[in-house]
């Protein structure tokens, strides 16, 4: 009988330690699973903000204004934007104000925008054109258009990161261009 209450014994305790085991094991799992979300949400908390507004300015054209607000510790040198083709329209252009609608490319240096500095903002104006007849294929509000951005970022890699951002062509009720997105600013009719 002795033998047997010892053989219990060691079962009992065997289990409450794979059962300790395995919620030690739980609870290790999740707390590095917050910790990875926290690191990740910190990462793009630092990454710039880039907003592209886009406003019709003819019947193949549109006038848009690339802001960018560095998040970052260190200065970022917006590269290159690109617009990538469109179902609806085409394919699209962008030129800057300095440029000739004629010289377009789908891709623009944004080097004129120069170095940003940690907390500065850097904008950029410029035209997006595509090819239309005049009639069927019209800018019209609620096309979606895709930009593709590169950023180099002034760290110890010298890191190139690019980054995708989607906007519908706004109507023209704004007298005022909108302001970027991550102000607190108030925003008016149409933004």
């Amino acid at each position: 009988m002795r033998q047997f209450n010892t053989a219990h014994f060691a079962v009992v305790i065997s289990a409450i330690a794979l059962l300790v085991s395995g919620g030690s094991l739980y609870i290790s799992k999740r707390s590095l699973d917050l910790s990875a979300a926290k690191d990740d949400r910190e990462l793009r908390d630092k990454e710039p903000a880039i907003d592209v507004q886009v406003r019709p300015a003819g019947v193949s054209t549109a006038s848009i204004t690339i802001s960018m607000l560095n998040r970052a510790d260190v200065n970022i040198t917006p590269l290159d934007i690109t617009v990538e083709h469109s179902f609806e329209i085409g394919d699209l252009y962008l030129s800057s104000a300095k440029q000739s609608i004629d010289l377009s490319k789908s891709s623009l240096s944004l080097s004129s925008m120069g170095t940003v500095v940690p907390k500065g903002v850097g904008t950029l104006k410029a035209t997006l054109s595509g090819v239309t007849n005049g009639k069927d294929d019209t800018f019209t509000p609620g096309l979606e258009f895709r930009f593709v951005v590169r950023i180099r970022f002034a760290d110890s890699e010298d890191t190139i990161k690019t980054f995708v951002v989607t906007r519908r062509l706004l109507p023209q009720l704004a007298a005022e261009p909108c302001p970027p997105s991550w102000t607190l600013a108030p925003r008016p009719p149409g933004c």
